[in-house]
């Protein structure tokens, strides 16, 4: 995870995502749908409200220094079979390789499951943006401080169909009793700094039939070294990663 040196206070924000959706092309037809495309357009947007929790921020301290740590967050659609439609907003270092020790640091254990549902490879072969593959400033920006919405502009509506809202949030240094410190790399639970891995959020629209909005749901985990872009079911062994968002809301809006 990245180490962000950004003071967010006690207090919960709500983080407003607003992302005009993809080019996908409107269909004619007026029923409903089971798949993106079947059913006439259905959203023009789709807003993705973030409320933090109370471990969105915690101070690691290295040596005499302590630094306010906030985590990396990435949002992104797919269609209801698993297909990559689009990023809604990702924290910048993930987004653009931007970490603390320059451009040689990579992090593909940050955010591993938007990385590869977003399948750009880098020259490194990872996954992960770095220079040459990060994401336009429309879809990035530093881990907000505060409540914020924003609004992007793509070329057409989204039709109607089914969809997934997906999130994944990754602390550093949030070691606890199964992901420990300093574990040796041979060891199942190995994670470097990254402490527990990424937590993924998912919440279905259904757009055409009535589902507009959804609270995502935290269903599993990313991989602890970035390995791979599976997200494992389940949320043994998680603690304080757990209370970093408070609750993830999407809304279609037309």
């Amino acid at each position: 995870m990245k180490v962000m040196n950004i003071a967010f206070g006690k207090s919960a924000a709500k983080v407003a995502l607003l992302a005009l959706a993809t080019g996908l092309g409107a269909a004619a037809s007026a029923q409903g749908a089971a798949s993106p495309g079947a059913g006439a357009q259905a959203a023009r947007a789709i807003e993705v409200e973030i409320e933090a929790g109370e471990g969105y921020a915690h101070t690691k301290w290295f040596g005499p220094l302590p630094m306010k740590l906030t985590p990396q967050v990435a949002v992104w659609i797919e269609t209801d079979s698993g297909t990559y439609v689009d990023t809604v907003y990702v924290t910048e270092a993930s987004a653009k390789n931007r970490w603390k020790g320059g451009a040689k640091i990579r992090r593909p254990e940050a955010l591993p499951v938007w990385a590869h549902a977003r399948g750009v490879k880098a020259a490194d072969g990872l996954f992960m943006p770095d220079a040459a593959t990060a994401l336009p400033d429309a879809v990035s920006g530093a881990t907000p401080k505060a409540s914020f919405t924003k609004r992007l502009d793509f070329k057409a509506p989204l039709p109607a169909g089914r969809y997934r809202v997906r999130a994944e949030v990754n602390q550093s240094f949030d070691f606890n009793a199964t992901w420990k410190d300093k574990l040796p790399a041979g060891d199942p639970r190995y994670n470097g700094v990254n402490g527990q891995p990424s937590l993924v959020y998912e919440g279905l629209l259904d757009l055409g039939s009535g589902q507009a909005s959804v609270t995502l749901t935290p269903l599993g985990a990313g991989s602890a070294t970035g390995s791979d872009g599976k997200s494992q079911a389940g949320l043994a062994g998680f603690d304080t990663a757990l209370q970093i968002l408070r609750s993830i809301r999407a809304k279609a809006l037309k």
